[in-house]
């Protein structure tokens, strides 16, 4: 919220000035008014308040260049259903953790757990503040299971799932290693003519000056490419130009869906409504451009259309899914059906991201190759170019 500075007089005459936050300035005034001051003036300030520097920290440079792995997450809600079995309450549980958890993030997000929990108030509300820790996902399935009494079965559900979540993960981390190394080895192997038929002095000043500016150039496109990527409007356009490429396109899809069905499995089985489901499992595509479809179609399920009537408006999930779905429905099991899609579509990634691994790592090594044969070719033509100098300035 806005912060306003105030000039107020008491009834006596003193004078007092001060900051408040609020809505507006009239509703400052309202707040001064019925404590018995007499307004002089209201100003909206400037400066950001440390409330807004920390909101702004929180929302926007958190998501972005220290967000909580998945790792973590599982770590801290198994922690959490562990302690609350135990007979602990939430409080005494989210005390614990604040103490035991390694995460910065999670840590402030724990402690301040405490406070709202001694207060009466739910987790939930904590979590709403701390989105690089917790995605929208999680958010849903804890407020179902803040409405239902039952915290520990919901903590023990999102500890499945980013348990889940992590390995998906580490298998896409294992296919790219490859790549990644050859990568950075495209960045220092032009300097390594002068380690070999130089100086270690010399190749370390070529480092510093050519390869190490590089790769900061290299970090500072990934980071400020995921803070562009936080506005909605440039990343709904890339994220539709993604799924439109040739095989990439394909790819980018099928690791959606998967998410998506494991995130949707997950909200219905802990109880939360079908259309809240449906509008949170979206964000769990990480694809802006299906999100937004899948958020505007879901709407269909409130008009009475099935699950799989309104996923097909949106032309996004593939038909083997729609036609599982639409099966699983009229049987009443569409959580075991999402599993289902959502192990498929995983194993079609994962062959498909060995696929793509093994295609970027050839055409990166191509790259090297080709780097050491001009790193080559141009040492032994300044080479021979010097001996014909040499034999030219040795004639009469």
């Amino acid at each position: 919220m806005p912060q306003f500075t105030y000039e107020a007089r008491e009834q006596s005459g003193k004078v007092e000035r001060g900051t408040r936050e609020a809505e507006s300035a009239e509703a400052v005034a309202r707040e001064l008014r019925a404590q018995g001051y007499f307004i002089v003036s209201i100003e909206r300030s400037a400066r950001p308040s440390p409330q807004q520097l920390e909101q702004l920290k929180r929302q926007v440079l958190a998501p972005v260049f220290y967000p909580v792995s998945s790792k973590h997450r599982a770590m801290f809600f198994s922690s959490l259903r562990a302690l609350m079995s135990s007979g602990m309450s939430v409080s005494e549980g989210m005390g614990s953790l604040a103490k035991r958890t390694q995460n910065h993030i999670l840590k402030a997000a724990a402690a301040e757990m405490v406070q709202e929990a001694i207060r009466g108030r739910p987790m939930s509300g904590v979590m709403a503040k701390y989105p690089a820790a917790f995605p929208a996902v999680a958010l849903a399935v804890m407020e179902a299971g803040e409405e239902s009494g039952l915290i520990e079965q919901t903590a023990q559900r999102l500890a499945k799932y980013f348990d889940r979540a992590f390995e998906v993960e580490q298998m896409y981390r294992w296919h790219t290693f490859y790549p990644k190394v050859l990568l950075i080895a495209l960045a220092l192997i032009p300097n390594i003519k002068l380690l070999i038929f130089g100086s270690l002095a010399a190749y370390l000043r070529s480092v510093l000056t050519f390869s190490l500016p590089l790769l900061i150039g290299i970090a500072a496109l990934w980071y400020g490419g995921r803070l562009v990527l936080r506005v909605p409007q440039i990343r709904g356009v890339l994220d539709s130009i993604k799924l439109m490429l040739p095989w990439f396109g394909s790819l980018s899809r099928r690791i959606s869906t998967a998410r998506w069905a494991r995130a949707l499995a997950m909200l219905l089985s802990a109880g939360v409504p079908v259309h809240r489901a449906m509008v949170a499992a979206a964000s769990a595509t990480g694809n802006a451009a299906m999100e937004e479809a899948l958020v505007r179609e879901a709407e269909g399920v409130l008009r009475g259309q099935t699950v799989a009537e309104a996923l097909a408006a949106s032309k996004h999930i593939p038909e083997m899914a729609l036609d599982m779905l639409a099966t699983a429905e009229r049987a009443g099991s569409i959580e075991d059906a999402l599993e289902k899609v959502a192990d498929y579509y995983e194993s079609e990634t994962d062959v498909g991201g060995k696929q793509t691994a093994v295609a970027m790592g050839v055409l990166f090594y191509l790259l090297v190759a080709l780097a050491i044969a001009i790193t080559v070719i141009s040492f032994w033509q300044g080479y021979f170019g010097q001996y014909d100098e040499l034999l030219g300035g040795g004639g009469p």
